[in-house]
């Protein structure tokens, strides 16, 4: 099955795009008719740029454009699992770059721990969304083993967008 490119739209209201979930492969959605009460469009846009306020509304999105992932919710150490039991995390890139270290490690006061980030990367995949410029929304699914090597401080700056979502 084919992602939708760059140029193409996915409509909420339309049926979702069917898409196989492919390692290190970039699949780009725009995503439409977004509204909420008389908040104007542009201020909704605004918010989604926030991974706050996104990542809740994305973890739901993505089990449609991706069906073989079911989303498990709370607050567990992880967002979702495929049809064979693997464990899928999904993470924000946005202005500020992208964090996929333990949560309890973020924020003012807490401290990165390599030894347990990098565990808990190992057992998991990682779906990196690119919500700079939403309502496009870039997806790559990275295994965590892979992406710790890559970034060992379980972050990847803001400068390094393209080297992860670029390319395709």
């Amino acid at each position: 099955m084919n992602a939708i490119r760059l140029n193409e739209t996915y409509n909420y209201r339309e049926r979702p795009p069917q898409n196989a979930i492919r390692l290190n492969e970039t699949y780009n959605f725009n995503v439409k008719n977004v509204s909420f009460g008389n908040i104007p469009p542009d201020r909704i846009l605004e918010f989604f740029k926030d991974g706050r306020v996104a990542s809740f509304f994305l973890e739901e999105q993505l089990q449609h454009w991706f069906p073989e992932l079911t989303r498990i919710e709370g607050n567990k150490d992880h967002d979702h699992l495929d049809r064979d039991g693997r464990k899928y995390d999904a993470k924000n890139f946005t202005k500020n770059g992208l964090k996929f270290k333990p949560s309890n490690q973020i924020g003012k006061g807490r401290k990165f721990n390599k030894e347990i980030a990098h565990a808990k990367a190992a057992k998991l995949r990682y779906i990196c969304c690119d919500i700079v410029e939403f309502p496009k929304v870039r997806v790559k699914f990275v295994d965590g083993k892979e992406l710790v090597k890559e970034y060992p401080r379980c972050e990847i700056s803001k400068g390094k967008r393209e080297d992860l979502f670029g390319g395709q």
